[in-house]
């Protein structure tokens, strides 16, 4: 039994440095960015990452694509 695997959302994830906490730790927030098309490339998203860091407040500490697969019997 063979199982094929689709590509059915992806989302971009931003993490922002927001403070320090009083053990001197940073703080760090994450925005959620879904619905991308399943066929953007790596390289726009991350275009795209590194364009909305540029007008938020805060600075980035990381960027990551989550992507979500149904699986099913082939």
């Amino acid at each position: 039994m063979a199982v094929e695997s689709t590509k059915v959302a992806s989302a971009l994830k931003l993490t922002m440095k927001v403070g320090v906490d009083e053990k001197g730790k940073d703080k760090v927030a994450t925005k959620t960015l879904s619905n991308l098309k399943v066929t953007a490339l790596d390289e726009d998203i991350f275009a795209v990452g590194e364009a909305i860091s540029n007008i938020k407040t805060y600075p980035l500490v990381g960027l990551s694509k989550e992507d979500q697969y149904s699986l099913s019997k082939s």
